[in-house]
């Protein structure tokens, strides 16, 4: 099974992001819908098949197994960092 980003892409959940990881990830200042996201734990951290990090919120995954392997993806990484 696969968990794919926006384009198709296949990426691998690598943890819930945090508010810094807006501006290391995205290159920009966290806005108001950033800090509500990150407050709901709606974005995560994946590393796509070049390696490369990206900020995704939940929302734009898909997955062979549904939601339930993006949730169980996420809780395989512990969470925050």
């Amino acid at each position: 099974m696969a968990i794919y980003g926006r384009f198709g892409d296949v990426v691998t959940i690598e943890r819930i992001a945090v508010l810094a990881d807006v501006k290391a990830l995205d290159l920009r200042n966290p806005d108001k819908r950033d800090k509500d996201a990150i407050a709901a734990g709606s974005y995560v951290v994946v590393k796509d098949e070049d390696g490369k990090r990206r900020l995704y919120h939940q929302a734009y995954l898909r997955a062979d197994g549904g939601s339930l392997e993006i949730a169980a993806a996420i809780a395989a990484t512990g969470g925050r960092s």
